[in-house]
């Protein structure tokens, strides 16, 4: 019971110990937001939660981007792909060619429908680092 007692109360002298730092290339990420990270107290608790979550949130914008970016162009060339297959294969007696196009044209629209959220979330996140950066650009 003493030993419980004892590893209870070390515990909760190290409870309000807060050791959380930025590496170097965090901070640097942070100033190209105009934050100036020297007049912040970074060792504040809630001060380095709120920094961590605007990388965080950049981080996510820039995937999502990305791969809305890589699926709308994907798309493009899918549609085109599978149009063109449609097209030369108009005297096809069996009509092979044509579903197959239309298969691939379905496949283009499909990733162009994935493509839309990704922007769309992509550009949530922006709107909500932005909020966070305009507190502390003070």
């Amino acid at each position: 019971m003493q030993r419980a007692t004892i590893t209870l109360i070390v515990l909760l002298i190290f409870n309000n110990c807060f050791s959380q730092t930025f590496k170097n290339y965090e901070i640097k990420r942070l100033k190209t937001f105009e934050i100036n990270t020297e007049s912040i107290e970074l060792n504040n608790s809630v001060n380095y939660l709120h920094l961590k979550a605007i990388l965080e949130k950049e981080q996510k914008r820039k995937t999502n981007k990305t791969l809305a970016i890589v699926l709308t162009s994907l798309s493009a060339l899918t549609m085109t792909y599978g149009a063109k297959i449609i097209t030369s294969s108009k005297d096809d007696q069996e009509g092979l060619g044509g579903s197959i196009g239309i298969m691939i044209m379905t496949a283009g629209v499909v990733e162009l429908g994935v493509s839309i959220p990704l922007f769309i979330s992509s550009n949530k996140r922006k709107k909500e680092r932005d909020n966070l950066i305009e507190f502390y650009k003070k």
